[in-house]
């Protein structure tokens, strides 16, 4: 099967070239007919010259014959007698030549029977004559004739004879001229026909090197784009051979490493461009490499040519042949010295953070007890005191108290899920929810609220901070259903490449998508307290869990038609952060 098929301008050509040929060889057939036929007309029309020379010269030859008879009778000088036997041998020659060449013409040949019957009666009737004797006895199968009636009989048929002859010429010369007229019209029309189809071709073929060139040009901006984009990316490209040496290096690896492209390739090695300590290591993992045929984030340490170093993470895929034998590398390579210091400076404040969480935290809890010790002594031992509005502000404070001793755990938790180690195992996703339902006292019989756990899938993760991500969100789910008639809780999982997906659905007050990117903030709420109650780090706290897990977190929902919240957990075979 042919790999690339022929186009319809490239088709047209060859059919325009086709076609040409064709007619070519259609007129070339004709030219060939033509010229046999002008030869064969030719060689007829020679023939009746031929044929009307003889009779001439028959004709000539009787005359002679009849002058040199008058002057042997006028004269008896028997000089006469010579020239009538010599011309009576050319007219039986002449006889001869002429039956040869109309033996395929009935016709004539009838004629040069009887003229040759005539002529034989003239030649006896001058031999007698010339003898000296009168009469000429009358031959057996004809009555006699006298020399001038044999001489006219003799013209006659001469005369016929050539006006056959004449009119077989006329036709032919005017075949032979149709002949040259048709073939002349067809070499004409197919002349013309053959150079349409050459200037219409010429015109196809000026065309298609037009698109031709266009079409390289912009094939070559093409590749120079392309070619830019690899010298130019933003990002280090290279290949290696089997050895590990370059033959291949864009412009921007190069300005990162300090060296030129001529330094550079089929002379270093790319263990030449690291440290001590990792020569080995690549050098063994470059032969797995080969192996397996990718390489995905792996971190080292590039050597300047000046002796600095900077970090880089390279992504790599082998190329092989049919064989499946290596041949060499592509491998991009992103210099993340901006990460790293992003990651340090994340780190230094996230400690910080942290430090300042707990410090303010357990600094706010003694005056806190003080404020919640002395409010209940006011309210138990003062109580009798107090007027209506008194008791009501004494309860206003130890409320806010409470709440504010809930926001301090919340913080304290916030705070040490950073320092919190993960221990991953794999367990029962459904048992861990319906756990947390018990632990919440949520039950099937409860008439307040309707539930339906459908999760099917494990889960691979720390069984611990997962459980209170379920907590925090089973807790909301509860809370802003809690104005509708009957609470549902739906509870679901599905498998995703990589990953699995858990969810909670309820029917409760929901929210507007368009505070939306507030919803994980720390202290952050779409609801006020009024409303209902909270501190705002529930979902700020499930959102730090799934993060470190290496798995995302999001909602769905609308006013008053409740809320889903999803959350995802990588597979056991996924590479996280944790």
């Amino acid at each position: 099967m042919r790999r690339k098929m022929l186009s319809e301008v490239d088709k047209r050509i060859i059919g325009g070239f086709a076609t040409a040929f064709l007619l070519l060889v259609v007129t070339m057939f004709f030219s060939y007919r033509n010229m046999s036929q002008f030869r064969s007309i030719t060689f007829e029309v020679s023939h009746t010259h031929e044929v009307l020379f003889q009779i001439e010269a028959i004709y000539s030859n009787l005359l002679e014959i009849e002058s040199s008879r008058r002057g042997f009778l006028i004269y008896g000088d028997k000089s006469f007698e010579d020239t009538y036997k010599q011309r009576s041998k050319d007219i039986a020659v002449h006889l001869d030549s002429l039956e040869k060449l109309v033996a395929d013409n009935a016709r004539q040949l009838q004629s040069l029977d009887t003229l040759g019957q005539l002529i034989a009666q003239k030649i006896a009737l001058g031999a007698v004559e010339s003898a000296g004797i009168q009469q000429l006895t009358t031959p057996p199968n004809r009555n006699s004739l006298t020399g001038k009636q044999l001489t006219d009989g003799i013209r006659r048929i001469s005369e016929g004879m050539k006006s056959n002859e004449r009119d077989l010429l006329g036709k032919r010369v005017g075949l032979a001229n149709a002949a040259n007229r048709q073939f002349y019209q067809l070499y004409v029309a197919f002349g013309l026909i053959i150079l349409l189809i050459f200037v219409i071709t010429l015109y196809i073929v000026r065309s298609r090197m037009k698109e031709r060139l266009a079409a390289e040009r912009a094939q070559r901006q093409r590749a120079e784009a392309i070619k830019d984009l690899y010298d130019n990316a933003p990002c280090g490209y290279h290949s290696l051979d089997d050895s590990g040496n370059f033959i291949e290096i864009n412009n921007t690896l190069l300005r990162w490493l300090g060296f030129s492209k001529e330094e550079v390739l089929h002379k270093k090695n790319f263990s030449d461009l690291l440290k001590e300590e990792e020569r080995e290591v690549f050098k063994s993992n470059f032969q797995l490499f080969k192996e397996g045929g990718r390489a995905d984030a792996v971190e080292f340490e590039l050597v300047r040519s000046d002796g600095t170093s900077f970090p880089a993470i390279l992504n790599a895929t082998a190329v092989v042949d049919e064989n499946g034998k290596f041949i060499k590398d592509r491998a991009s390579i992103f210099d993340i010295t901006a990460r790293k210091q992003a990651e340090e400076k994340a780190h230094f404040l996230n400690a910080e953070l942290e430090a300042f969480s707990y410090s303010v935290s357990h600094d706010l809890r003694a005056p806190l007890r003080s404020i919640d010790s002395y409010t209940k002594i006011i309210a138990e031992e003062y109580n009798d005191k107090l007027d209506d509005e008194g008791k009501r502000l004494i309860s206003i404070v130890m409320r806010n108290a409470a709440r504010m001793a809930r926001l301090i755990d919340d913080l304290l938790d916030f705070s040490r899920l950073g320092r919190k180690e993960l221990i991953k195992s794999t367990f029962n996703m459904k048992l861990l929810v319906q756990s947390v339902l018990e632990e919440m006292e949520v039950r099937n019989d409860d008439p307040r609220i309707l539930l339906k756990n459908e999760i099917e899938l494990d889960a691979w993760g720390d069984k611990k901070t997962i459980r209170q991500v379920w907590y925090n969100l089973i807790s909301n789910a509860i809370k802003y259903s809690s104005k509708v008639y009957r609470a549902e809780l739906a509870f679901g999982c599905y498998s995703e490449p990589h990953r699995q997906v858990y969810f909670i659905k309820d029917n409760g007050v929901g929210f507007d998508m368009a505070y939306y990117d507030k919803l994980f903030g720390v202290f952050q709420r779409l609801h006020s307290a009024k409303e209902y109650d909270g501190t705002g780090v529930g979902l700020a706290l499930s959102h730090r869990i799934v993060s470190r897990h290496g798995g995302d977190i999001w909602a769905e929902s609308s006013p008053n038609k409740g809320a889903t919240f999803y959350f995802s957990i990588p597979t056991k075979n996924t590479k996280d952060d944790s």
